[in-house]
């Protein structure tokens, strides 16, 4: 009995109790995979991470766990690959990149240079806007972003011997510059598998993408039920998918 997590959407980082920076992933390819997952194989246990709004798999077969955040993320697999035999892990999350360290004004950051020796100082300095939510009637709000965790580089840390899936997405550059970068994510995170993306290949509805595997070769894929059907025949070796 295979155990799987599949990551599909996006994650919404919090500015306040009311107002998030979100990514616009559907989820949609995440859920076509996990189809495909369960014709593969009907008796893997699937574990679906995915944000509220995300398209999901309507099989009960699938065990769906909602996040919201990139912390709320890595709480959670980092839980399933302690506690879990995780076989296989398909990241197709567009996880955010950045996350609110703190809310201010320009007004405030003005105040503070002018009260400071240096500028190193003046922003230890700043006074930030607290509360659950943020007056409407703030001007010139500045919202200062801190990175995320990179979630992807965690799995094979805690699981060495999880098979693991990883998605790279740019926009508007060349194939060969689009699989290098891919090649780079694969070789960095350890990743067994990599789906490269370009956005612009995506809006045209038609969803062209290069599977690069762990000897680096690179299929072409067009369309998502191709895309999904490719990297399940891969992860499992079938010949007959």
């Amino acid at each position: 009995m295979k155990k799987i997590v599949v990551t599909a959407g996006g994650t919404s980082e919090r500015i306040d109790n009311v107002r998030k920076i979100t990514n616009s992933s559907s989820g949609k390819l995440g859920m076509v995979i996990a189809n495909h997952l369960l014709e593969a194989d009907e008796e893997s246990i699937i574990y679906y991470v995915c944000s509220k709004n995300s398209l999901r798999p309507s099989d009960d077969r699938i065990k769906v766990i909602e996040i919201e955040g990139t912390l709320d993320l890595k709480n959670t697999i980092e839980h399933l690959l302690v506690n879990e035999q995780i076989d296989y892990f398909i990241h197709s999350m567009a996880v955010s990149d950045y996350m609110t360290d703190y809310v201010t004004t320009i007004e405030r950051i003005k105040d503070s240079i002018k009260k400071s020796e240096d500028i190193e100082e003046a922003f230890s300095n700043i006074e930030v806007i607290g509360g659950s939510k943020i007056s409407s009637y703030e001007d010139n709000l500045v919202i200062v972003l801190k990175p995320t965790p990179k979630i992807i580089s965690i799995i094979k840390d805690i699981s060495p011997s999880t098979y693991l899936v990883g998605f790279k997405l740019l926009d508007g550059v060349s194939k060969e510059e689009l699989i290098e970068v891919a090649r780079k994510l694969k070789d960095k995170n350890r990743c067994d598998l990599v789906v490269a993306n370009d956005l612009s290949n995506i809006r045209n509805g038609e969803h062209i993408a290069y599977i690069i595997d762990e000897k680096d070769e690179v299929e072409e894929s067009h369309g998502k039920e191709d895309i999904a059907k490719k990297i399940v025949k891969k992860m499992f070796h079938y010949e007959s998918l």
